[in-house]
């Protein structure tokens, strides 16, 4: 039993956290509070991606998720946002909002869809970590604190109308910072 016990404890310990720099950027959001608000939100970025052929205009553009706000048991429904990173000077229609992140430090750690049990791993990663600390947002629960998931490939996806997969890879983002920084 003994064995089994830390094999288990040694699955659940990441070894592949990557840190990266997230610059600061301008993003076109889609925000939509109610039932399916990843399916929602996403249906209305895929629209504007689409339609702006925003592929064409900046073939490195990411995007980012988050909730918005947290599920909790006060609420009947949570939110979910995207962000897609475009030029500075490109228009964004209603209902998406155009808005400018900071950007940051981040640990990240890639999952499938659907592995989101994932995310206390990370967090235990860096809470354990020698030389980083987390540096989350003090937002009361309302955007996760500055966790963010980012959704590979997802531009290139609408671009192409590639079919869905079970292979949809997000990597989870964790902000951080040096230790006494």
């Amino acid at each position: 039993m003994n064995d089994l016990n830390a094999a288990a404890a040694k699955l659940q310990k990441l070894e592949n956290v990557r840190m990266i720099h997230v610059p600061p950027c301008t993003v076109a959001a889609s925000h939509y509070v109610g039932e399916n608000p990843e399916e929602n939100a996403g249906e209305q970025l895929a629209e504007f991606l689409k339609k702006s052929r925003l592929y064409n205009v900046k073939p490195d553009a990411r995007v980012f998720g988050f909730n918005h706000p947290n599920p909790s048991d006060e609420k009947p429904y949570y939110g979910y946002e995207f962000w897609v990173t475009i030029p500075a000077e490109m228009e964004v229609p209603a209902p998406l909002v155009k808005k400018r992140f900071a950007g940051g430090m981040y640990a990240a750690h890639t999952i499938t869809l659907g592995n989101f049990h994932e995310w206390k791993w990370l967090s235990d990663w860096v809470h354990n970590h020698p030389k980083y600390e987390a540096n989350m947002l003090n937002d009361h629960g309302e955007f996760m604190g500055g966790l963010l998931e980012e959704h590979l490939n997802y531009v290139y996806h609408c671009h192409l109308n590639w079919p869905e997969s079970d292979e949809h890879q997000l990597d989870l983002l964790f902000p951080v910072k040096l230790k006494n920084s």
